[in-house]
Parts: structure tokens; sequence; C-alpha cells
């Protein structure tokens, strides 16, 4: 009954409220009711409110949203570009048997010609024999003897001599290099495992330390109450009263009191003992940071030698590029060519030559005309150019480097050639050790490419693209180099852990045109921040938001 009469009540009350609130707004009393089709937008926009809300805060709690990549590893090289010019690195000058007019030739600039393929035909009809002999005698005589033939063919022997011995003696040097390394990195390895077992001998030796002067001091406490027994026996010796039972007793116990410190002074003092010899064991006396110093010396040592290894193949390198052939001017060489091409043909009969001539001449090798000295119909004179021939099979790039890149250059590293539309592959041969000056003034230091696959599509004299592999590193641990920051300090990039931007100092290895090795300062997995705007901050809250993440977001 009480029940119903509060609901009842309540129901009047709020009915009475409702017809207050409606007779004020309007002037008039009565009952005022919301519509039921008002009350559906309402909730919505409440909801809505709620939402935003909601998405404000949560996006405050989460920071700002950055885009992250993240630390990988894959292959990489560092690829050195530059240019150079294709040059043949054998070439031949053919010279006329006889005077003879050349009834045919096919000896055209820039054409290509196969080995034994016949390039000049000569009329042989009115060949005097005696008269070409003594001609080709007068001419020989001009440029050379028999004499000067000998002393050529010696001195070329003596330079291909001291080629293979400096050849030799540069690879000998460069294995002895290469096995000082490997002993370098054994040593180092040595000395670091050395220091670890220091740090540890050290720690050991310190707490054995601690324990040493713990016992001392347990040792001065049984002393001392060895000697408080000892003073009170004395005493109970002296007294004249309280005799009987009970100092009888506490003489017992004092003695045992005395007896027990001493048993335990004794046993401390084995233990002293023991301690004393682990500590010198380890090293103690002398230090425990001297136990790598044989390794040390040793590393030391080596990288004395290496060093000396390397200044040595420097010499010897620089030895070879100016050897006795390096010293001839072009003049010599050309005129050392001539003459024993003369020579060739002097030592021919009358008719030996006059069959010769009848032959005519073909090419000895694969190549390439670069030269043509007489028409077809013209006058062949004994001992005269007809044609030279350039090989388009031991091809090289002659190369023109910076003085700042030489340290980029090692022979035997790698190289693609791109000539034109065709791609060759190439080792680098020889670097020059001196620096000269180009057309621009500017030092540049000359350099050999050998290419390893020639073919019938190279071009002699053109210009070639070149990439040279310098380094190269399987498996390593990359970034992007758009996300590396660098700073007067060191290179550094922005990592998120744990939803807050951290600063990383890195050291960056190999490095292409997009990725660079990260050697030190993370680890595979980071979140590495990509946007690299200027209201990135340290310690800011943020939430990383990958590539995959960003795209899906433009999609919604």
């Amino acid at each position: 009954m009480f029940k119903r009469d509060r609901k009842r009540y309540r129901r009047r009350r709020k009915q009475s409220e409702v017809t207050y609130a409606a007779g004020h707004a309007g002037g008039r009393t009565g009952k005022k009711k919301l519509p039921g089709w008002a009350i559906i937008p309402v909730l919505a926009g409440i909801a809505l409110i709620c939402f935003g809300i909601s998405r404000v805060t949560g996006e405050d709690r989460k920071g700002t949203r950055l885009n992250v990549v993240e630390a990988h590893r894959e292959n990489i090289k560092e690829i050195y570009n530059t240019s150079g010019i294709v040059v043949s690195e054998k070439s031949k000058t053919f010279y006329s048997p006889v005077n003879a007019p050349v009834k045919t030739n096919k000896a055209k600039v820039g054409e290509a010609v196969k080995k034994g393929e016949k390039l000049i035909t000569f009329d042989t009809t009115d060949l005097d024999r005696e008269r070409q002999n003594s001609q080709l005698n007068t001419l020989s005589a001009k440029y050379t003897s028999q004499d000067a033939k000998e002393q050529s063919e010696r001195t070329k022997k003596s330079i291909e001599k001291a080629k293979e011995q400096e050849n030799a003696i540069i690879l000998k040097m460069k294995s002895q290099i290469k096995e000082k390394r490997s002993q370098i990195k054994k040593l180092e390895k040595q000395v670091k495992e050395s220091a670890a077992k220091n740090v540890k001998a050290a720690k050991d030796i310190a707490g054995i330390e601690k324990k040493m002067t713990d016992n001392l001091d347990r040792q001065s406490i049984c002393q001392a109450r060895k000697e408080n027994a000892e003073r009170q026996l004395d005493n109970l010796d002296v007294q004249e009263q309280g005799e009987g039972q009970d100092k009888e007793q506490a003489k017992t116990k004092l003695v045992e009191e005395a007896e027990e410190a001493t048993n335990e002074i004794s046993s401390l003092e084995r233990e002293y003992r023991t301690l004393e010899q682990k500590f010198k064991q380890l090293g103690g006396e002398d230090g425990a940071g001297d136990a790598n110093t044989e390794a040390a010396q040793a590393l030391a040592q080596a990288k004395q030698e290496l060093e000396a290894l390397q200044s040595s193949l420097t010499q010897a390198e620089n030895s070879r590029q100016t050897s006795p052939d390096a010293g001839l001017t072009a003049a010599q060489a050309n005129n050392m060519s001539v003459s024993e091409d003369i020579a060739e043909l002097a030592e021919l009969s009358a008719k030996e030559l006059l069959e010769k001539g009848k032959e005519g001449i073909k090419a000895e090798f694969d190549g390439i005309i670069s030269d043509v000295k007489v028409q077809e119909g013209s006058e062949a004179v004994q001992g005269g150019e007809l044609f030279t021939l350039v090989s388009n099979r031991d091809v090289s790039v002659q190369l023109e480097v910076s003085a700042g890149d030489f340290e980029n250059l090692i022979p035997g590293e790698k190289a693609v050639i791109t000539i034109g539309r065709h791609v060759y592959h190439g080792t680098l041969e020889s670097v020059n050790k001196i620096a000269l000056t180009n057309e621009k003034g500017n030092p540049v230091i000359g350099a050999r490419l050998c290419i390893d696959d020639p073919d019938d599509d190279l071009c002699i004299g053109v210009s070639a693209k070149v990439n040279i592999t310098v380094a190269e590193k399987e498996n390593a641990l990359c970034l992007p180099n758009e996300v590396i920051n660098t700073a007067s300090d060191g290179d550094f990039v922005y990592v998120i852990t744990n939803g807050t931007v951290l600063k990383r100092k890195v050291e960056t290895g190999v490095s292409s045109t997009d990725m660079s090795e990260i050697v030190s300062g993370i680890k595979e997995g980071d979140q590495i921040v990509s946007d690299q705007s200027g209201d990135l901050k340290e310690g800011m809250r943020a939430t990383a938001v990958k590539d995959e993440d960003t795209e899906k977001n433009k999609i919604d």
C-alpha cells in the first residue's frame, strides 16, 4: 500500500512539473509531450559527439601517426660510376713485300675482318726479282740491320722477363697481405676474448679481495674473544672468594670459549691462505688488465708488418708503371715495330718475296681496320705501309678518375660496361700511381679496365659507361638512405619504441644509390621513422604506420 502511494505521488509530481513548464513557455497551462520522431535524431547526434570525443582522446593517448620502415636484411653493392674510352690492346701495321700495283684492296677503315681473310692482292706480272731484292736491301739498311733486330728481340725478351718477375713479386705480396689480414682478424678476436676474460678476472679478484678483508676482520673478532676469555680466566684465578662449583663452571666455560676462538682463528687462517693463492693465480698481484698483453703486442706487430707489405706493394706497382716498355715514346715504339717488320721482309729471298707478293696480304687476327694507306690500282712501294689492323678481342677501357676517387679503385674489382646498347663485363686490371693534369687542368689518375667478354659488336674508340663494384655485402642490415640523418657528431635515425620516438646513433657501411648498410646502432625489425618533418622530436608520443597501412587508409 505504501509503495503504491509513493509511485502515485511521483507520477503526480512529474505531471505537475511538465504542466508548469508548458505553461511557463507558452503562457498557458497544459501538458507538453516530445514527439517520437524527434527522439531519434537527438540520440544520433549525441552518439556522434561521444564517438568524436573518444576518437580524439584515443589519438591523444596513441600520439602522432608516423610512417615507418623496418630495418631489414638484403644483399647490397656499392657502385662507382665513371666513363672511359674503348681501346685495342693489339695492333699491327702491314707493309708491302714488293714494288707492284695494288690489284684489289678489301681493307676499309672501320670494317671488321677475320683472321686469314685476304685483304690486298698485287699485280706481279712485271716484277723484277733482282731489282726488288736490291731495293729492299737498301730500304732495310735505312731502318735497321740484323743486329738491330736481334737487339730488339733481346730487349723485348728482357722486358717480358722483367714483367713476369714483377708480376710474380706483386702476386706474392698480395697473397702475403691477404694472409696477414687474416692473421690480424684472428689476433683481434683473441684480444677481444682476452679483454672479456680480464673483465671477469677483475670481478673475481675484487670478490676474493673482499673475502680476504672479511676474513681478516673475523680473525680480529675471534682474537678479541680469545683474549677476553683468557683475561677473565686470569681474574678468576686471582680471586680468593667464590671458591666452589660456580667458579669451576665459569672457568670451564671460559676455557671452551678460548679454545673455540683459537680453532676458528686457525680455520680462518687456512681459508685466507687459500684465498691468497687464488688471488695470485688470477693475476691479482700484477693486475688483470695485463693478461692480454702478449696478444696485443702480437696484434700491433702484425699491423706494422701489414703496413710494410702494403708499402712494398705500392712501390712494386709504381715500378711496374715505369718499367722499360712504359718509358718508350710513341715514336720509339713505332720505329721498333717498323724495324722488326722490315727486317722480316729483308730476310726473305727474291723468290720468297715474289711468292709473298702473289699470295697477297692476309689478316693475322680478328680485328678492325683502323687505317689504310693505299688505294686499289695505286702503286705499292716495297716496305711501304698498306694498312693497320687493331684487335677487337684484346680490348680494354681506358679510364681517367679524379684524384679524390683513387681509393675506390682496387685492381681485381668487377665492373659492368655499357657501350651503346650492348652490355659487357670487365675486370679492373691496373690503376696508375701518379696523377696527371687533364685538358681542363684537373688532376686525374689513369686506370685500365679489361673487357672479359668482347664480341663483334664492340666499337673501338667510343665512350663506355662503367659501373665498378667497389664493395658488397651479403645479408646486410639495411635502411633506405632517406631515413638516415647526418649531424656533426655522426649519422642517426629516429626509432619508435613502445610508442615513443627515440634518437639512435648509427654506423653505416656499404652504401648503394638507395640503401645503406647499418653496422651498429639498431637491430633487425626496428621501426625507423620515414617522416622527416620539422616537427619530429625525440621523446614525442607516436604511432607507427607501415606502408601497407598507409595504402589501406587511403582506400578507406
